[in-house]
């Protein structure tokens, strides 16, 4: 990895520790985009079946942006209240080899706090 690339990626986590402290507690979603045509697209809620309605209809609107209507789930994640550690690392690795914009909700994408995270890794058609 470059100095750059490394740069790139403290600067990336830095603003998702900042963003996660200030949005702790909503309901948000984040979609990241993958090289490979697959996006990662999570939600966080209090509720567990309100954070995968909200990954659902993330993940649609996504690939509607894309030209597409439908998906494929290729992985889906649940993590509990008390998953801190778990979500962490997977917010880390839902940053490694994605493109991160300013539309990418980076709370969603590295929430560490109370409630319920869903993370499904999808792909448009």
């Amino acid at each position: 990895m470059t100095l750059t690339s490394n740069a790139l990626r403290n600067s990336c986590m830095t603003l998702a520790l900042v963003g996660s402290a200030f949005i702790a507690g909503c309901g948000n979603t984040s979609v990241i985009e993958k090289q490979d045509t697959r996006y990662e697209v999570s939600a966080v809620d209090e509720d567990r079946d309100d954070a995968i309605a909200q990954v659902k209809e993330r993940a649609l609107e996504v690939c509607e942006e894309q030209d597409r209507d439908k998906y494929d789930v290729l992985d889906s994640r649940v993590f509990g209240p008390h998953d801190a550690t778990a979500k962490a690392a997977d917010g880390n690795d839902q940053l490694e080899g994605g493109t991160v914009n300013e539309d990418t909700e980076m709370a969603a994408a590295t929430h560490e706090g109370e409630g319920y995270k869903v993370v499904w890794t999808v792909r448009c058609r």
